[in-house]
């Protein structure tokens, strides 16, 4: 997923969010149906299903997909609009009504919007709404596929992730903090041999770079005697994944043997040792080929782990662990991230004139 579809991900999501915590305030507005805010939820839900698929037919050159693109990126950016003009009037009739309360007046309700905006936000709604069916009829004329990438183009594009940590890194301490305490903390192993630790989130929110921190943490480094780091990505190979493992563990090559023997040798390697393995960017929701490939992993010594990074939450469902998922990074770590890509530094203070409009950007992401 590109840039642009990454920031429009993570705003379709937080439109939804919004849409939710909005919803029965609203249906007690006089005169304006309760279904519209479920209309656009449901219409979002059913744009985001697609974005993967349409963000690789723009890579590969489809101006009507570009196109559709441009428009929802467009209507999603005015619903936010409305959606912060909704907020604004439901605190200014909430301080109306405690205002009038205080003052011994009859307290009344108010509705969730305050009565003279309630034509505009009605007729703004329903413009809103229109666009989104035109753009969901507009998604069926284009094949635009539900939770589905071109894979092959995918592979290509995506290049595959190393342990090697990022240069800048930004945010995350807590998250960091945490998982680390999970991933070396004695009170936190018990007697479990195998531990799972998920690291769930869209595409471009930080999984990879949050999980390259914690495998080249020192205080992980000294914590496990192995360690191994894979590039899952679309394919979910067991043998693939198994010859990677061992020639990390191992330092040897093994092309050429089948995974039987493959198995063998990582489960010998790894007998008695606590090793931590990271999968990245997991796709996989097949259950027998996720117990097939961690049969070997048994043998390891009490306290061993697992990371994986994933964008699905039936790929967590299948390990049967507790996912650990990523929100969006706050507005100065965003405009500290865009400042480091657009202009090799980490914040504005050189580039005024730029400012305005970078800071704009970053509420977007």
């Amino acid at each position: 997923m590109a840039i642009g579809e990454i920031f429009l991900s993570s705003l379709i999501q937080v439109l939804l969010d919004k849409l939710v915590s909005m919803g029965l305030d609203y249906v007690q507005r006089e005169g304006v149906s309760p279904t519209l805010p479920r209309k656009c939820e449901k219409m979002l839900e059913t744009i985001n299903e697609v974005l993967d698929d349409a963000e690789d037919k723009q890579l590969d050159g489809d101006r009507l997909v570009k196109r559709w693109l441009d428009n929802v990126r467009d209507l999603a950016y005015d619903l936010e609009d409305l959606l912060d003009e909704f907020e604004i009037e439901a605190a200014q009739a909430k301080s109306e009504a405690e205002s009038s309360t205080s003052k011994g007046q009859l307290k009344r309700k108010f509705p969730f919007f305050s009565q003279p905006c309630s034509l505009a936000s009605k007729t703004k709604l329903l413009e809103i709404v229109d666009r989104f069916e035109e753009i969901i009829k507009r998604k069926s004329l284009l094949s635009l596929r539900k939770n589905v990438v071109d894979r092959s183009h995918y592979t290509n594009e995506r290049l595959p992730s190393t342990s090697l940590p990022e240069s800048q890194f930004f945010g995350r301490e807590k998250e960091e903090e945490h998982i680390l305490e999970l991933l070396t903390g004695e009170a936190e192993n018990g007697n479990t041999t195998l531990s799972i630790v998920p690291i769930v989130g869209m595409g471009g929110i930080g999984k990879t770079a949050l999980a390259q921190r914690l495998y080249n943490d020192a205080k992980v480094s000294s914590y496990f005697e192995k360690r191994a780091w894979v590039c899952v990505s679309d394919v979910f190979n067991v043998l693939d994944i198994t010859k990677t493992i061992l020639r990390s563990i191992t330092e040897v090559s093994n092309e050429g043997e089948d995974l039987n023997r493959l198995q063998v040798k990582l489960k010998d390697s790894l007998s008695g040792k606590k090793f931590l393995v990271v999968l990245d960017d997991v796709w996989n929701e097949n259950y027998g080929q996720w117990t097939a490939l961690l049969k070997p992993f048994e043998a390891g010594a009490k306290g061993s782990k697992i990371i994986i990074t994933t964008r699905n939450y039936t790929v967590v469902s299948i390990t049967g662990a507790s996912s650990y998922p990523l929100k969006e990074l706050s507005l100065n770590n965003c405009i500290s991230l865009l400042a480091l890509h657009a202009l090799k530094t980490t914040n504005f203070e050189r580039h005024l004139d730029l400012e305005t409009i970078g800071k704009k950007n970053s509420r977007k992401m």
